[in-house]
Parts: structure tokens; C-alpha cells; sequence
């Protein structure tokens, strides 16, 4: 009997010691609650337990798709298992003639619908923020496109010759190329400075392909209401005589052209009065309340113009007009892309539930 109460005053010692403290030995540790559990009695056999693999997001995702049926995004006919294999995706570079001139693009293909990224002033497909917008989609399995626009980056055309009105028309014969080439019904427009007076006339041509729009610091009628009047009458007969300029604005070097004053004089939007832009669709427009090019408050004017009851605004305290100094500035931008998504599945839902068996 002494030898068995040693014994078992021993087992309790050590259990003790391999549960009150971090340091304890291997040796001393006792097994884990899964060995345990899963330890054979004595005299039987034992088994060998798999526990099923865990089911990827994707997985899950396409799951639920095919449970509730599909009524936001439609559903890929590339499978994308890892996220891993889907950072793998290349995109596709090309040219498609566009009334005479090449257009470059980069389009990557995956879950519609498309986000559609449109660049600012003077820059080319490969900004930052397009950049993080199109990696964002690689990982997240989803469309992508973005061109340089007519006469920038590697794209045919003079850019003295280049106006809002040519660059809407762009990518409005870019979007009818998706759904003629790719199948792709549904697109997310993304524009960032003037790529956001851009999307607003190609959302009005293409009303029924277009399920949503994203500005980030859009800035329409900026030539006729903000550049044209703050410049001095030397520039101004500089442009009207030679055909551009290279002013400084907000400190930055912009190159102008008289077609883009011209042009922008014809393409105004906000000078209609309240809900005279006749885009329904979810807008959702990021500004900064630092932006040095643009007043904080032209967000609040497209607003007013723009007939969609659903717009939401969000302001950055302290961002420039480039949004893109921070991580958190391109997460606005998926953050918005995934909310127009979710309110084109409440409409479409809403839609299904009032048709009639």
C-alpha cells in the first residue's frame, strides 16, 4: 500500500508541474487532451483518426453561391481553390483600335463584375492606386481592367489632342469590348481625379452595364471652374497660341491643352443644378479634406447633381488629393468596391422576391 500511495503521490506531482508551469520539461509534460482522448484502451486495436481538411474561403464561398443561388456577383469559370493560386493570376496585356488609335490595356480576368480603374491627370495605367487595386482584385479572384488614356503612356495619340469627351468614349468601347470578348455584364467604375469626370459620362452612355461607381477625389468641370480661372493671362494666350502649357498647380507640374479647356467648357456637369446627372447606379466618392488641387466641398455638389438617391461621402481628415500616402487610403477604395457589391445583392434580391411565380 505505501508503494502504491507513492506512487500515485507522484503521477499527481507531476501533473501539477506540467500544468502550473511554462518551464516544464518535456519529459514530465503529459500528453495532450487529443491524445488522450484518442488513446486506445488496453487490449484494443488502435485506430487512426484523419480529421477532415478544413475548407478553404473559397470553398465556403462557392458553397453559399450555390445554396441561395447567385444574385450579386456571377459566379467564375476559373477555379481559384488558394488564395495563393490566385495571386498567381497574370493579366493580360493588349491593344484594341479605338477610332483610329491603339489603346493600351491591362486587363486581368476573374469574378465580375469588373472593376474598371480610370487614372488621373497625366498619369498612366501603373499609378499607385491602380496598382493596389488591381493586386487587391489578383487576391481577392476578381476582374480587373485599366488603359493608358488616348495620347498618354503607351497608347497611339498626340495629347494636345486628348479631351474628356475622347477619353469617355474610350472607355465606354472598352466596356462594350468585355462584354463582347469576356461576357462581363457587369462593371465597377473606379476614377480618381479626372478619371472621375471621365466615369460620370461614360456611366450615362453605358447605363446598363455600369452597376457602380467609385470616385476618389473626382474633380469634373476643374478645367472651367477651378485651373482656367486662376491662371494668368500670359499662360492663358500661351495656350490659346501654341496649343498647351505646363502650369504648376498645387505645387505639381500638369501639362494642358487648349482641347481639354475647349472640351471641358462642353463636357460640365455640376452647372445643371440638383439631380441633373442621370446616373442611378451606387456612387460612392472618397475626399479628402486636405486636398490641395480641389475644394473638399466639389464631393458635395456631385452629390447634389447626381439623381441616386444611394451616394455616400466619406471624408479624410487630412487627405491630399492623391489618397494614396497610406494603406488605409486604398482599403477606402475595396471597402467601397465591396459595398456597391453588397447593395446590388440586397437590390437584386429585393427584385427576385417581388417577381411573381
Amino acid at each position: 500500500k505505501m508503494k502504491l500511495w507513492k506512487q500515485l503521490l507522484a503521477a499527481t506531482l507531476v501533473l501539477n508541474l506540467s500544468t502550473s508551469s511554462a518551464f516544464t520539461p518535456s519529459c514530465l509534460k503529459l500528453p495532450s487532451k487529443n491524445l488522450v482522448r484518442n488513446a486506445p484502451y488496453l487490449g484494443q486495436q488502435s485506430a487512426v483518426s484523419q480529421k477532415s481538411p478544413r475548407p478553404s474561403i473559397h470553398d465556403l464561398r462557392a458553397s453559399l453561391e450555390s445554396s441561395v443561388g447567385w444574385i450579386g456577383r456571377p459566379g467564375s469559370s476559373m477555379q481559384v481553390p488558394e488564395p495563393r493560386m490566385a495571386e498567381m493570376r497574370m493579366s493580360q496585356l493588349g491593344r484594341i483600335n479605338i477610332d483610329g488609335a491603339e489603346i493600351q490595356y491591362d486587363y486581368l480576368p476573374g469574378d465580375g463584375p469588373v472593376v474598371f480603374y480610370l487614372p488621373a491627370l497625366n498619369q498612366t495605367r501603373h499609378g499607385a492606386k491602380a496598382n493596389a487595386v488591381k493586386t487587391w482584385c489578383r487576391r481577392n479572384g476578381r476582374s480587373f481592367l485599366v488603359a493608358d488614356y488616348f495620347g498618354t503612356g503607351k497608347s497611339d495619340g498626340e495629347y494636345k489632342d486628348a479631351t474628356i469627351t475622347r477619353w469617355a468614349k474610350d472607355a465606354a468601347a472598352l466596356i462594350d469590348w468585355l462584354k463582347k470578348e469576356h461576357e462581363h455584364d457587369g462593371v465597377i467604375i473606379v476614377g480618381a481625379g479626372v478619371g472621375g469626370w471621365v466615369m460620370l459620362h461614360t456611366a450615362q452612355w453605358r447605363k446598363d452595364s455600369i452597376v457602380g461607381l467609385v470616385g476618389v477625389a473626382a474633380d469634373p468641370d476643374f478645367t472651367e471652374t477651378l485651373v482656367w480661372p486662376a491662371l494668368e493671362d500670359s499662360v492663358k494666350a500661351e495656350i490659346e497660341n501654341k496649343g498647351l502649357a505646363v502650369i504648376t498647380w498645387a505645387g505639381k507640374p500638369y501639362t494642358v491643352t487648349k482641347a481639354l479647356f475647349d472640351d471641358g467648357r462642353k463636357m460640365q456637369v455640376l452647372n445643371k443644378g440638383p439631380n441633373s446627372i442621370p446616373i442611378t447606379c451606387p456612387v460612392r466618392l472618397i475626399q479628402g479634406l486636405g486636398d490641395e488641387e480641389i475644394p473638399p466641398e466639389r464631393a458635395l455638389e456631385l452629390s447634389d447633381c447626381l439623381l441616386s438617391r444611394d451616394v455616400v461621402i466619406t471624408y479624410v481628415k487630412y487627405g491630399k488629393h492623391a489618397l494614396e500616402d497610406y494603406e488605409d487610403d486604398f482599403r477606402r477604395i475595396y471597402f467601397a468596391v465591396e459595398d456597391i457589391e453588397r447593395q446590388v445583392v440586397r437590390q437584386n434580391w429585393l427584385r427576385n422576391m417581388n417577381r411573381p411565380v
